[in-house]
């Protein structure tokens, strides 16, 4: 009965990895386009469908989803069911941690890198399911997640993550295998228990809501038992800061000033600039644009290297570079790329490291306390505080106070204009980097205080009369103009 049902439904997945079941057209009669049968000869006929996959089939159809679509969604679920169920009867080594959640958090890495994967149960079940070609990281951020993120949600509906239910009947194949699972019984129920509490986004890294695969996770302030100490870099200091001299044994110093430069020009993040890659950079048209590493492959990294990988979300992938840090920024550039960058390495991002592989995979700290030498070399006197957003912080404070704008009578762009600028979803966002009045404020005391030290302590009484000289200043300047009006 079974082969005759191959015979006539029969409709391999594409995807040479599969090897323990085939995807079959269901009858014209059946609630599914497809059904997902086992392949192990020693099963009974009534006992191969695979039927948390028929639900899910199910729910595609009644959707209406277009034929084409039904069924890539189907062959990738297809595909994530047989991953599982290899490493059901894989036999993995004594100090590979394996759970349920370990084994469909390595899906990622197998799909991605597969034999070349650092994370061992994802590089053993391509061995073994003889993954050759890495999948995209559109079709994984698009089709994939989608698809398994569905058969999750349809199968939790259904209350079939319980462990008699979703994966566990692959581990009666097996049942010397099985007991491996035992060991981590506990931990496997409960995360299955907490998919079926609050749905599977409880348990899954949270990049966006209800998404499976992992990516950086963002900073919430929220839980902050401390402030938020990170203070603009000061405006009248920036130049300086970008305008050094090359020190003479520097190998990374030009690589250091376009960033710098860059960071001031755009206000970008500093984890965006790090991941700028050379089809970013529009050397003709004088733009840079800031991409989702994400969305797109990423040729040349480890494994490693791409889960260092960051992105907090931007509205806007162009940069709108800002005087004189842009004609700054694309000097620095040119001397960098011709003096500094190594063009014989196997990724094409623009920031490198000093060995060729980027710079974004470098130690953050690291990053910073270069960063404070350099500003220290500027003149700025204390850098507590100060780190590589600093200069976030003063594009902020600069484009919304002090910017110059045509026929404006006032300095400073409006408040959503800055949001575009910095690639913000949200006004609020923008508020946390320029702040209307205190950052204004806190330069005037600033700048008061320089001034104040410059002359000496006892400078009080002539700054007092300077006061009045200018008070006198004015009212001539206004009784002139009484009569000169009166003239006319």
């Amino acid at each position: 009965m079974f082969s005759a049902i191959l015979l006539i439904f029969s409709l391999y997945l594409k995807n040479s990895s599969v090897k323990n079941f085939v995807l079959v057209k269901a009858p014209l009669t059946n609630e599914a386009d497809y059904l997902l049968l086992h392949l192990d000869p020693d099963l009974p006929d009534d006992k191969r469908e695979f039927k948390p996959f028929f639900h899910y089939a199910v729910t595609l159809k009644r959707r209406g989803y277009a034929p084409a679509t039904n069924k890539l969604y189907c062959e990738h679920v297809g595909r994530f069911i047989d991953f599982v169920y290899e490493a059901s009867k894989t036999n993995f080594p004594a100090d590979v941690e394996v759970t349920i959640a370990s084994i469909i958090y390595s899906y990622e890495a197998y799909l991605l890198f597969g034999k070349d994967a650092t994370n061992p149960i994802a590089r053993k079940l391509a061995e073994s399911l003889n993954k050759e070609k890495p999948t995209s990281q559109k079709s994984l951020s698009e089709t994939i997640e989608a698809s398994i993120s569905l058969f999750y949600t349809v199968s939790a509906a259904r209350n079939e993550f319980e462990p008699d239910h979703l994966f566990s009947p692959f581990y009666t194949c097996r049942v010397e295998y099985r007991t491996q699972y035992e060991v981590s019984a506990r931990k496997a129920k409960s995360w299955l228990a907490a998919v079926i509490r609050d749905s599977f986004k409880s348990v899954m890294p949270k990049k966006k809501k209800n998404t499976l695969f992992p990516q950086a996770k963002r900073r919430n302030r929220k839980n902050d038992k401390a402030a938020f100490k990170t203070i603009a870099y000061p405006i009248e200091k920036s130049v300086d800061l970008v305008r050094q001299v090359k020190p003479r044994m520097s190998k990374t110093f030009y690589r250091d000033m376009t960033l710098y430069s860059f960071l001031a020009a755009t206000g970008a993040r500093t984890s965006e600039a790090l991941q700028i890659r050379m089809p970013d950079i529009d050397s003709d048209e004088f733009r840079i644009f800031l991409r989702d590493p994400f969305a797109r492959n990423t040729p040349g990294l480890t494994e490693d290297e791409y889960g260092l990988l960051k992105w907090k979300g931007r509205e806007t992938e162009l940069t709108f570079m800002t005087e004189p840090f842009a004609s700054i920024f694309w000097e620095n550039l040119e001397k960098y790329l011709n003096l500094e960058y190594n063009f014989s390495v196997g990724h094409d991002f623009l920031f490198q490291n000093s060995d060729g592989r980027p710079l974004f995979t470098s130690d953050r700290s690291s990053r910073n306390k270069t960063f404070k030498k350099y500003a220290q070399k500027a003149g700025l006197l204390d850098i507590t505080n100060i780190s590589l957003h600093s200069l976030r912080h003063m594009y902020g404070t600069y484009t919304l106070n002090y910017m110059p704008v045509p026929a404006q009578s006032a300095p400073g762009l409006p408040m959503t204009y800055v949001k575009i600028l910095m690639g913000h979803a949200s006004i609020s966002s923008t508020m946390k980097y320029a702040k209307h009045d205190t950052d204004i404020i806190e330069a005037y005391i600033q700048h008061a205080n320089q001034h104040v030290t410059k002359r000496g302590e006892n400078s009080f009484m002539s700054i007092r009369e300077e006061f009045h000289i200018r008070q006198l200043e004015a009212l001539r300047g206004e009784i002139k103009r009484i009569k000169g009006a009166e003239n006319d």
